[in-house]
């Protein structure tokens, strides 16, 4: 038909205005302004917004389309690193199928809940599409940042999966720590997650980094409560004495930057995860972190590489085995945003970013398959509709 505008495989927006109605309506011009509606759109916003304003846009502007979102720390743009803005991606009907389950009151969340939920949606998705696995199909989890339960929900839904690989972000609120948002069924929402199923024909590659190496520095975790996340004692000494001593440092030196360079670092299956620091109390002498760990642990204390140089080897990796990059959802980790801005690497990183295509957020927590991490990078990369650049 003469003038129809047919929907690319991905199509990608940003807004960088303040005002609700204008952020919606540019992300919706440039997501759906095709003959056909897309099969799904993700978009990750400031929490600067006004967030009723914002919901009331969202739900007029896309009506049925299915939109899920979330509040972040910083968003990764077709521009860059923005802060104060949204940006969003699109998924074409016909190069991408999606199932989408939420998971409500994730604070009390059961073993079972998750099984459930995880068995639920890849039933849903073979219901259509019964060939789907690892090689053709991948997760994307948004999850309550301030919820606790990452280790919990990310390990049963990943359980459940099979092969088929999952990424995820927690969601975040710059660092005021006090709401994080996401968007399902036409409303911002807390305590939950969403598990989104894509299936698609595309080259697709999972992957995470981090720009870490271990040191010689071990700690044993003597003092914990794993629920909240808070360890009070290290190698049997209070934990902020004995994390600075690790570091080098005098105990009044430790801080939120201090343990971002310098994090701690759990072995699991041959590989290590970092563990981030959300407070330091001096007080106390106790350190609460994203991630939970519990008493008797043993781990070590990081020391960090460039995290740039870092970031393009991977890239320049999954480019040589899936060819040019469509989009990378990336999920990246709000801590390492801050340590590449007190280092001056943003201008670099936000232009590896933007290089290669990568649209997501900074995280308050990273998934990674079953796992559940901080301090780094996680992403779904996917290639170009027949590898043309």
């Amino acid at each position: 038909m003469s003038g129809e505008v047919r929907m690319t495989a991905i199509r990608k927006a940003v807004s960088l205005s303040p005002d609700e109605e204008q952020a919606v309506s540019d992300l919706h011009q440039q997501l759906c302004a095709t003959d056909a509606d897309p099969a799904l759109c993700l978009f990750f916003c400031s929490p600067k917004y006004d967030l009723a304003k914002l919901e009331q846009e969202m739900r007029r502007r896309f009506g049925d389309i299915p939109l899920i979102g979330c509040t972040t720390a910083g968003e990764i743009t077709p521009l860059g690193y923005r802060e104060d803005s949204i940006t969003g991606v699109a998924f074409s009907p016909d190069h991408f199928k999606v199932a989408a389950q939420p998971i409500h009151n994730i604070s009390t969340f059961k073993l079972q809940d998750g099984l459930d939920a995880g068995a639920e949606l890849v039933a849903d998705l073979k219901k259509d599409i019964p060939h789907a696995n690892g090689h053709n199909t991948f997760a994307f989890m948004l999850i309550d940042g301030l919820s606790n339960a990452e280790e919990r929900v990310t390990a049963a839904i990943g359980s459940q999966l099979g092969d088929i690989p999952l990424v995820g972000g927690s969601t975040a609120d710059s660092w005021a720590l006090e709401q994080t948002s996401i968007f399902h069924d036409g409303a911002f929402q807390r305590n939950m997650a969403v598990v989104i199923l894509i299936h698609t024909e595309l080259p697709f590659q999972v992957h995470y980094t981090h720009h870490y190496v271990a040191s010689d520095a071990k700690a044993v975790i003597t003092e914990a409560d794993s629920l909240s996340r808070t360890v009070y004692e290290i190698n049997g000494v209070p934990a902020t004495q004995e994390y600075a001593r690790l570091c080098g440092l005098a105990e009044q030196d430790l801080d939120i930057s201090v343990c971002s360079n310098h994090p701690i670092l759990m072995k699991i299956g041959g590989k290590y995860y970092s563990r981030g620091v959300v407070e330091v109390n001096h007080a106390e002498r106790y350190i609460r972190f994203a991630c939970a760990i519990g008493k008797g642990v043993v781990c070590t204390i990081a020391r960090p590489s460039d995290p740039t140089v870092n970031t393009k080897e991977m890239f320049d990796k999954i480019r040589q085995e899936i060819g040019p990059l469509d989009l990378v959802l990336g999920c990246d980790c709000a801590a390492r945003k801050m340590i590449c801005e007190e280092q001056g690497l943003m201008p670099e990183i936000s232009k590896v970013y933007q290089d290669n295509n990568v649209i997501g957020f900074a995280t308050f927590g990273e998934q990674y398959n079953t796992i559940h991490m901080n301090n780094s990078f996680s992403c779904i990369a996917i290639g170009k509709a027949g590898g043309v650049p």
